[in-house]
Parts: structure tokens; sequence; C-alpha cells
């Protein structure tokens, strides 16, 4: 029983530190849905649901699958979201499909928020609409 506790006691200290030393928790209003919502909604929506996928809501994003699910809370390397945003440019299932790569500092916020959970609020703090962008001309 004592070494349970003292082993127990060592790995609250352990979260504890990493904890305190570590990056604060991710903040899906803040950091994630404008990610979403700049890189990926604009595809993955009701309307165009490329991929057979739509990202504007948590239930959506959630909802099953044929081919798996899309996140995966607490495990990034089994959530697909995480894993197309890592392919090389070249691969044909690499995220987004069409535009500028994502920058390698908010594909580790998703992982980062990911394996913290994948808090994704519901109602209108959680919504996601498309931005549909203009033409160049």
């Amino acid at each position: 029983m004592k070494i349970h506790a003292s082993l127990l006691a060592i790995c609250l200290s352990a979260a504890t530190i990493r904890n305190a030393a570590g990056d604060p928790s991710v903040d899906f209003v803040k950091q994630i849905k404008p990610i979403l919502a700049d890189r990926c909604v604009e595809c993955h929506n009701s309307e165009t649901l490329l991929g057979e996928l739509n990202l504007q809501t948590r239930a959506l994003a959630f909802g099953k699958r044929v081919t798996g699910p899309v996140i995966v809370p607490k495990n990034a390397e089994k959530s697909l979201l995480y894993l197309v945003l890592t392919l090389p440019a070249k691969d044909k299932k690499a995220m987004p499909a069409t535009g500028h790569r994502i920058p390698k500092d908010e594909v580790n916020l998703i992982r980062q928020w990911i394996t913290e959970g994948a808090n994704w609020p519901e109602g209108k703090d959680g919504a996601i609409a498309p931005q549909h962008k203009k033409a160049k001309n």
C-alpha cells in the first residue's frame, strides 16, 4: 500500500510540474476556431462537404464516418485532422488541398488541443461559419 501511495504521489508531482512549466491549455475559441475557420471550413462545410467532412460544429466534426473518426480526443496520432496536416505537400491526402500549408506552429497547436482532449464547446462558441473568400481579379 505504501508503494502504491508513493507511486501516486510521484505521478501527481510530475503532472503538477508539467502543468506549471508546460504550455497553458489550448483555448478552442481563441486558438483553434480561427484556424479551422480560415483554413478548413471553407471546404469542409454543409454546402461543399468535401471528403464527407463538416467541421462547422462539434457534433458534425465528431460524427460517425465510414473512414473512421476525424478527431480522437487525447490521441493526435490517430486523428485524421492532425495526420493530414503533417503529410508531405505532394501527398494527395495532404491538407489543405489547395492554398498554403498550415504553419507548423498552428499544426502543433492542433496537436496539443487534441492531446488535451479536443475540447470543443457546443452552441455559438463552437459554431464555425464558412468564410467564402473573394476571388482575386
